[in-house]
């Protein structure tokens, strides 16, 4: 009887110990599997950092290429003016010019000794002409109006003209490109291709077309339009426009760059322009921004004198990129509408003013942020 309790214990006792025995090695089976996930991630770690440090070394090697052929790509000279039908413009765009106490938008070309201005880009015959030699320009002052900061003066025996531009940039830009100009024999307008009668109804669409940036139709599409990249671009700028100048500047050009994307989404969108069309302004715009990331990379290696030249050479591409962009849009939007471009490319294409960015310690964050969108933008081609 005692012996088959004891076969019975004993039996009972060998399952307890087998399952004691499984959970120890299960436990030090998971340990195993711990260690080796550990080993795993580390590993991943490992692979992970070294991926990263031979992008930095590629990107620092590529950087180090750009910098050490920084002193003659940043010193080849280019012809910053356009020639059209023979005739060479020095300087185009929208300028708001005063008549009888108004100041109104006017397109206005700078073709040798002489100063075209239209009502629009679209216009046959110019509203007005001044032949410069023998005149006097100087910038004013005071203008009599507080909202008109940037003012120019043009006088000659004849006629006074005052006009008005969007940022001080680019009222120096205006004012030498015109005393230069002063001293060339005077020219005769540009030939214009008559273009298609667009009709009664334009100047009313062109007004409400002018609203819809503010409309909630428009606050929609500009989602569409300002992804976030764009929005990390503007939010950049206007910090460093509030800087270099105020917070109602930097709200200024803020409003203006939004206002002209959307009214371009609009014209793409409705067919009244292609996107193809933008690609014109592209190659400009590519080699300003593809020489921005040079002047970045070589400050403190290269001569002061070559980034400035640098500068000029950026601007002269940036205005050529505005031409392509005024002549697309000119047909659509309203001379009050084509003035937000010349004035938002006069204040940030303006050589004195990426000179100045480029060179205050205080703004380094941001700029860098600027050359890092540059340098995303160089990398497509369309």
């Amino acid at each position: 009887m005692s012996e088959s309790k004891t076969k019975k214990r004993d039996t009972k006792e060998g399952p307890e110990e087998t399952t004691k025995e499984k959970k120890e090695n299960k436990t030090k089976e998971n340990k195993k599997n711990k260690s080796t996930s550990e080993g795993l991630t580390k590993t991943n770690d490992e692979t992970t950092k070294e991926k990263k440090s031979k992008h930095r070394e590629e990107r620092g090697k590529k950087k180090q290429k750009l910098i050490e052929a920084l002193p003659e790509e940043l010193s080849d000279s280019d012809s910053d003016d356009e020639e059209t039908e023979g005739k060479k413009f020095s300087r185009v765009g929208y300028l708001e010019i005063k008549k009888k106490d108004r100041w109104k938008p006017h397109y206005c070309c700078l073709i040798g000794g002489s100063f075209f201005y239209y009502r629009t880009s679209q216009d046959m015959e110019p509203q007005g002409t001044i032949h410069l030699k023998g005149s006097t320009i100087k910038k004013l002052e005071s203008s009599g109006d507080a909202k008109k900061k940037w003012v120019l003066e043009i006088k000659t025996e004849e006629t006074t003209l005052h006009a008005s531009v969007g940022a001080a940039q680019d009222l120096d830009a205006w004012v030498d490109s015109l005393k230069s100009n002063s001293k060339l024999e005077q020219s005769q307008p540009p030939t214009k291709e008559k273009s298609k009668k667009q009709g009664r109804m334009t100047g009313a669409k062109k007004k409400i077309a002018g609203n819809v940036a503010v409309s909630t139709f428009g606050k929609s599409v500009i989602k569409k339009v300002i992804n976030d990249e764009t929005a990390a671009l503007l939010i950049s700028i206007r910090k460093i426009v509030k800087k270099e100048s105020n917070a109602k500047k930097a709200d200024e050009l803020e409003k203006n760059i939004i206002k002209l994307a959307v009214k371009s989404y609009l014209l793409i969108d409705k067919g009244k322009l292609r996107g193809d069309d933008f690609l014109i302004a592209d190659s400009p715009l590519r080699e300003a921004f593809e020489l921005l990331i040079k002047c970045f990379n070589g400050r403190g290696r290269v001569e002061t004198k070559v980034l400035s030249d640098a500068f000029k050479r950026v601007e002269g591409m940036l205005h050529r990129a505005e031409t392509v962009i005024t002549n697309l849009l000119a047909p659509h939007l309203t001379p009050k509408n084509m003035f937000r471009i010349s004035s938002t490319f006069g204040y940030l294409g303006n050589a004195e003013f990426l000179e100045k960015v480029f060179k205050d310690q205080a703004l380094e964050e941001e700029l860098e942020k600027l050359i890092d969108a540059m340098e995303y933008y160089t990398q497509f081609h369309y």
